[in-house]
């Protein structure tokens, strides 16, 4: 929350969004199930389930007007799960809303872990390392490639 400077009135999303997940694959040790199974019978599906805060993209189906030029997608905040159906809440940071989208695509990567596997790569990676020794031992080759 802090991250993405987001009002601290998200936080009641934050702790619904917690019991939602909790709900879904916390297990009972007596029980050896989750809540979920104890109600329903069956195990969870949580292949839904996604990293709170991240980055989203909407998509911007028929909403509003676009112009030929203009972006088919709005930047949101992942904020949580709907109660009713697969269908998630995002803060749309261009039209300053909470809604329920449906048509939704995820950015789940931190963007500090993002920048140091970029930075960690340029100097850890083998492929590279082979062709820095080979430019280094024999230019006349690589001047001929």
């Amino acid at each position: 929350m802090n991250e993405n400077d987001l009002p601290k009135y998200f936080w009641a999303d934050a702790v619904s969004t917690a019991c939602y997940v909790l709900n879904k694959v916390l297990i009972r040790p007596i029980l050896k199930k989750t809540p979920y199974e104890l109600f329903r019978g069956r195990k969870p599906n949580i292949s839904h389930l996604k990293v709170f805060g991240c980055k989203c993209f909407i998509l911007n189906n028929g909403k509003d007007n676009l112009g030929k030029l203009d972006s088919k997608a709005n930047e949101g905040i992942f904020l949580g799960y709907s109660l009713h159906g697969h269908v998630y809440r995002a803060y749309n940071k261009r039209i300053m809303l909470v809604e329920e989208f449906m048509h939704i695509v995820f950015d789940e990567i931190d963007q500090k872990v993002q920048k140091s596997v970029k930075i960690g790569a340029k100097d850890d990676d083998p492929t590279r390392q082979r062709l820095d020794t080979e430019l280094q031992n024999e230019p006349e080759k690589v001047a001929q490639l």
